[in-house]
C-alpha cells in the first residue's frame, strides 16, 4: 500500500513537471486587488471600526495593498503557513512528501503539504478537497508563480483568506477581532491572526483559547527561528495575553450604524468615517446603561443621548437605548423615536416673544388660566401647583413655569410659533387647532435628534443645520431661522441659576462649573423626561423613560434626564472648561427695577443689569418707586456665591480640576478695581472684577471680596465649608 502511493506521489510530481512546462502557454489574467463589491466599514473618527455593513455573499477588507502589509504580518503569515515561500516555484515538494508521510502514519488526512500559492488558487476558485482538485491547486499556483511576483501572491492570499464566520481578508480581521490598525500589530497579534486560517470557526470559539494560544505560540517560536523577531522580543510576545473583541459588528453605536445604512447612497466608498469620538461614545452608552439601572426602581428603564459638535454640527456620540440587545426593546433607537417633549419648546416661544417686542424685563402673570377645550375648560397649573403673580419673562423661563409660557403662546398666536418651530427642522405635521397653546408645553412629539438640532442652532446665533452622520456626507444649506441677538438673551437666560430659582432652587444639578444654556422638559404622567442643554462648543441632549410610554414613578426633568445630562456634558468637555457663545452686535445692558421691569430710578430698592435687543429697552421709568420716602437700597456690593455658610461636597466621579465653584459678585455703579482672597490668599482665576472660578479643597474657608467704585471702597465676606466624598 505504501508503496503504491509512492509510486502515485511520483506519477503526481510527474505530471506537475510536465503542467508546469505547459503552463507558459496558458491564457488568462492574474487576480485583481480589490474585492469588487464587498462590505462597507463604518469607522470612528480617529478610524477604529464601529460595524461591518454586510454583503450578502461576505464580509471583507479593506483590501491592504503590498506595500501596506506590515513585515510582521508578513513573517507571521510565512511562519504559519509556508516557510519555504520563497524559494519554491508554487508548489514545495518536500512539503508533498512530508505530508503524505503524515497522512500515511495517521492513516487519515492529517496534512495537505499547500503552499500560500496553492491556497490562494484555492481561494480563487473554490472546490471540494479531492486529489482533483489537488492537482488543479498545483497547476494553478505554478500558473500563478509565473504570472506575479512574490509579494503579489502574499498580497492576494492575505486579503481573501478566511479568519473565521463572514470575515475575509487581513484588514478586516485585524480591525474587528483586535479593534486596530494593521500597521499598529504586534508580533504576537500578527500571530494570533495567522494562526485563524488553518481553522478559523473552530480556534475562535472561548472553549478553544488555550488551543488557539499554542498555535499563536508555535508561530512566534518559528517567527523566531527564521530571524524575524530576536529572542527577547520572543519572549515578550510569548507572556502577551490573548485578546479577541467579544463582539464584532455592531459593537459600537449600533443605532446610528442602522441609521447611516439606510442612508448611504449607492456610490459611497468602502470605508465610511463618522465623526464619532469612540472612547465618547462608549463612556456615554455605559452611563446611560447605569442610569438605567439605578432608576429601574422608579420605572425608568430607557435612555438615549445625542452629542452635536456645534461649529459644524457633527454627530459625537449617538446612544439609541440604554442596551441593544437588552430587554425593554433595546433596539428601538429613541434619539428618533418620536415623543412630546414638555417644556423643552419654551426658549424657541420665549426667543420668538424677544423678536416680537417682549423684554426680558417685561412682567407677565403667573396665575390661574382657563382654557376653552373641545372637552370642556381646562386649567392648567405649574410644575408645583403653585402661581406665583407677577413675574419677569426671565423668571418665567428660567424656572419653565406654565402659565406665563401659555399667556405668551397666546400672544404671538399658535400659527406664528408653528412656522418657527418647523423652521427650527421640528416636525410637526398637524395645523396649528390640532395643538393649540398646548404646543408651547409640548403636546406635539418630535424626536431627540430634532431637540438637539434647533437647540444647536440656538447656540449658534439661530442657524439650523442638520447633524451631519459621516464625513462627505451631502448637507442641507444651514438657514436662518431666527434673531442671533435674541438667541444669546435666551442662553442667558437658560444659563442662569438665579432665574432657575423659584422652580428648580438655586444651585440645582442644572448648575456646571462652568456656564451652561439648560432646560428641561416633562411630559404628561411621567412618561418622557428630557434635558437638553449647550456651550458654545457642544449641544448634549437627552431623553429617559420607556419606549412602551409606561409612566415613571413621579420622575422629572430634572430628576430624571438631568443627571444624565449633567454626566455626558462634564464628560463631553473633559479638562477644558465650556463657556457660551459670545455676544454678537445688537445687544444692549440697561438696569431696571426689579419689581416693575421698567427702567430703575433713584427710588427702586431692587434693580438688576438686564440685556435687551438693541433699541427695545425700557424708556419710562419706574412708576412703583418715586424719590420721596423711597426704601433705602440694598448695599452697593453683595457676594452672591458663595454664600455665607454654604456647604459644598466633592464629587466623587469628577476630577480634581473639575471640582470647581463659580464665584459671583453684583455691584451698582462702576467697579474700578477688585480683587479676591480666599484665607488670606489672592485668588489668580479672577479676570472678571466680579466673577471667577475657584478649585473647590476640603476643609473650611472664608473668601473676600475687595472692590473700589465709583462710590468708594466696599468689601463682602463669606465663610462655606468643603467636605472630602
Amino acid at each position: 500500500m505504501k508503496r503504491i502511493t509512492l509510486w502515485a506521489l511520483a506519477a503526481c510530481l510527474g505530471l506537475l513537471a510536465v503542467a508546469w512546462a505547459a503552463l507558459w502557454l496558458w491564457p488568462g489574467a492574474a487576480p485583481q486587488a480589490g474585492y469588487g463589491r464587498g462590505d462597507r466599514l463604518l469607522l470612528a473618527a480617529d478610524g477604529r471600526v464601529m460595524a461591518l455593513f454586510a454583503d450578502p455573499r461576505v464580509r471583507c477588507g479593506p483590501w491592504l495593498a503590498a506595500d501596506d502589509i506590515p513585515p510582521v504580518l508578513a513573517a507571521a503569515a510565512v511562519a504559519a503557513e509556508d516557510k519555504r515561500f520563497h524559494a519554491h516555484p508554487g508548489v514545495d515538494p518536500l512539503a508533498l512528501l512530508r505530508a503524505t508521510a503524515q497522512n500515511i502514519g495517521a492513516g487519515r488526512v492529517v496534512s495537505g503539504g499547500s503552499t500560500i500559492t496553492m491556497q490562494l488558487a484555492r481561494l480563487l476558485e473554490p472546490a471540494n478537497r479531492t486529489l482533483g482538485a489537488k492537482l488543479r491547486e498545483a497547476c494553478t499556483a505554478l500558473w500563478l508563480e509565473r504570472r506575479m511576483t512574490k509579494a503579489a501572491i502574499l498580497e492576494q492570499y492575505l486579503n481573501r483568506a478566511p479568519f473565521g464566520g463572514p470575515l475575509v481578508g487581513a484588514g478586516a480581521a485585524c480591525r474587528v477581532l483586535l479593534g486596530k490598525d494593521p500597521q499598529r500589530l504586534t508580533p504576537a497579534e500578527a500571530a494570533l491572526l495567522m494562526a485563524l486560517p488553518q481553522d478559523p470557526a473552530r480556534l475562535l470559539r472561548k472553549a478553544n483559547r488555550d488551543r488557539l494560544k499554542d498555535r499563536r505560540d508555535l508561530i512566534l517560536r518559528r517567527m523566531a527561528q527564521d530571524g524575524s523577531i530576536d529572542a527577547d522580543a520572543l519572549e515578550r510576545n510569548l507572556a502577551a495575553p490573548l485578546k479577541i473583541a467579544a463582539r464584532p459588528g455592531l459593537a459600537d453605536a449600533p443605532h446610528l450604524a442602522r441609521r447611516i445604512k439606510g442612508l448611504l447612497p449607492q456610490n459611497a466608498g468602502h470605508e465610511i468615517k463618522t465623526y464619532i469620538d469612540l472612547d465618547l461614545q462608549r463612556q456615554a452608552a455605559e452611563l446611560a446603561a447605569e442610569h438605567c439601572r439605578l432608576g429601574a426602581n422608579l420605572g425608568l428603564r430607557q435612555a438615549a443621548v445625542v452629542v452635536l459638535r456645534n461649529s459644524d454640527r457633527a454627530v459625537l456620540a449617538w446612544v439609541g437605548s440604554a442596551d441593544f440587545d437588552g430587554p425593554w426593546a433595546g433596539q428601538v433607537d429613541g434619539v428618533l423615536a418620536k415623543r412630546q417633549p414638555g417644556s423643552t419648546l419654551k426658549p424657541f416661544v420665549y426667543g420668538l416673544a424677544l423678536e416680537k417686542g417682549y423684554t426680558l424685563a417685561g412682567m407677565i402673570a403667573d396665575e390661574p388660566l382657563g382654557l376653552q377645550t373641545a372637552g370642556g375648560v381646562f386649567r392648567p397649573v405649574d410644575y408645583d401647583g403653585k402661581s406665583r403673580g407677577d413675574v419677569t419673562l426671565r423668571q418665567a423661563l428660567g424656572s419653565s413655569l406654565n402659565l406665563p409660557a401659555l399667556r405668551l403662546m397666546r400672544g404671538l398666536g399658535v400659527e406664528l410659533v408653528l412656522e418657527r418651530l418647523r423652521g427650527l427642522g421640528l416636525d410637526l405635521p398637524r395645523r396649528a387647532d390640532h395643538y393649540g397653546l398646548g404646543l408651547a408645553l409640548g403636546n406635539g412629539e418630535v424626536t431627540l435628534l430634532e431637540l438637539a438640532q434647533a437647540y444647536a442652532a440656538l447656540a449658534d446665533g439661530g442657524r439650523w443645520a442638520p447633524a451631519r452622520l459621516w464625513q462627505g456626507q451631502e448637507q442641507a444649506k444651514p438657514r436662518q431661522t431666527a434673531d442671533p441677538a435674541a438667541c444669546r438673551l435666551i442662553a442667558d437666560v437658560m444659563s442662569d441659576d438665579e432665574a432657575r430659582g423659584l422652580g428648580f432652587g438655586r444651585h440645582s444639578l442644572l448648575e456646571l462649573p462652568f456656564p451652561a444654556a439648560v432646560k428641561t422638559g416633562t411630559s404628561q404622567h411621567f412618561k418622557d423626561n428630557w434635558c437638553i442643554g449647550f456651550t458654545r462648543q457642544y449641544t448634549v441632549a437627552v431623553w429617559v423613560g420607556n419606549f412602551s410610554a409606561q409612566p415613571m414613578a413621579g420622575v422629572s426633568g430634572l430628576s430624571g434626564a438631568g443627571p444624565l445630562w449633567r454626566q455626558v456634558m462634564m464628560l463631553v468637555h473633559g479638562s477644558r472648561s465650556g463657556d457660551l457663545p459670545p455676544w454678537p452686535a445688537g445687544v444692549e445692558r440697561l438696569r431696571v427695577c426689579c419689581d416693575s421691569g421698567a427702567a430703575a430710578g433713584p427710588g427702586c430698592p431692587n434693580t438688576r443689569l438686564e440685556y435687551f435687543l438693541a433699541g427695545k429697552g425700557p424708556e419710562a421709568r419706574c412708576p412703583l418707586h418715586g424719590q420721596a420716602g423711597a426704601v433705602a437700597a440694598r448695599p452697593r456690593l453683595e457676594l452672591l456665591a458663595p454664600a455665607d455658610g454654604a456647604v459644598y461636597a466633592l464629587d466623587p466621579g469628577l476630577p480634581a480640576q473639575l471640582q470647581i465653584l463659580a464665584c459671583r459678585a453684583r455691584a451698582e455703579g462702576k467697579v474700578i478695581q477688585a480683587s479676591w482672597l480666599l484665607n488670606g490668599k489672592p485668588l489668580e482665576d479672577f479676570t472678571d472684577h466680579l466673577n471667577g472660578r475657584l478649585v473647590l479643597e476640603p476643609g473650611n474657608h472664608e473668601i473676600v471680596l475687595r472692590v473700589r467704585g465709583d462710590w468708594g471702597d466696599s468689601e463682602v465676606r463669606a465663610g462655606f465649608s468643603v467636605l472630602a466624598m
